[in-house]
């Protein structure tokens, strides 16, 4: 009778009785197959926001916070208080109402560009404010938006400044242009004093010139009185005047109907 051999395979044996080589790990040398990698965090762009109208500073946080790199760490009504916040969640970007800026807040927005903060400006397209605007830019900011612009053009200028770049709006670029070469329409004596204001500025005049109080306009447009007073300096000082008299009897010249 004819013995048969069995050779019972083994754990790391071939199957004519050599070792078989042991199999490698996954992610070492010779598996063929590469280690899992694990991406770094993408730094957070930190934002600040200075506006003073509650529901459209609400709105920039939700756009810019539904961005994975960035988060708003703060926000302020007034720009003095901006230059006091910044440095301690350490912004890199402050997104500023034209508004709230005036020729108090220049000298601000200076300080701030200074410390390397980008600033976007939010202008009020339909305010006469060529100059003012050419007064921050001549000041440091690189970065200005219409205040009503799309989301992604917020978004992409946050990001722009957040890089040490420019972001400056087309449409912004050609009205500063025709204002420097003397193709802006001028304001003259026919034009109403309330288009040389930005449209926070208007409310609060016109509101004057009902005969209201800071208190009671603060309370129908949904600011502090604080602001109000803010905004109320900015108009009489944009049109050259001292009392809320002078402005009542000039709004109320304009709203009159033409002879």
């Amino acid at each position: 009778m004819t013995g048969v051999l069995t050779i019972e395979h083994s754990a790391g044996e071939a199957t004519h009785g050599r070792p078989r080589p042991p199999t490698p790990e996954p992610g070492t040398a010779g598996s063929g197959l590469r280690p899992p990698t694990t991406r770094p965090p993408r730094p957070l762009v930190r934002v600040l926001l200075c506006e003073d109208q509650e529901v459209f500073r609400l709105g920039l946080r939700v756009v810019l916070e539904t961005q994975p790199d960035m988060a708003v760490v703060a926000e302020t009504s007034h720009v003095a208080e901006a230059l006091d916040v910044v440095d301690g969640p350490g912004a890199q970007v402050i997104v500023v109402a034209q508004g709230l800026v005036g020729p108090s807040g220049v000298p601000l927005l200076r300080s701030l560009c200074q410390r390397g903060t980008g600033v976007l400006v939010l202008a009020e397209t339909r305010a006469r404010g060529d100059a003012g605007l050419i007064e921050v830019l001549q000041a440091g900011v690189r970065g200005v938006l219409p205040r009503r612009s799309a989301a992604q053009s917020l978004v992409d200028a946050v990001r722009s400044l957040a890089r040490q770049e420019t972001a400056l709006d087309a449409a912004v670029t050609s009205q500063l242009v025709r204002h420097l070469t003397g193709d802006a329409e001028p304001v003259g004596a026919g034009g109403r004093a309330v288009d040389q204001l930005t449209e926070r500025q208007r409310d609060v005049a016109l509101l004057v010139a009902e005969g209201l109080s800071n208190e009671e306009i603060a309370g129908r447009l949904f600011l502090s009185p604080a602001t109000v007073k803010s905004h109320l300096t900015a108009v009489l000082r944009r049109l050259d005047i001292r009392t809320r008299t002078q402005l009542a009897i000039l709004v109320n010249r304009d709203q009159e109907p033409a002879a």
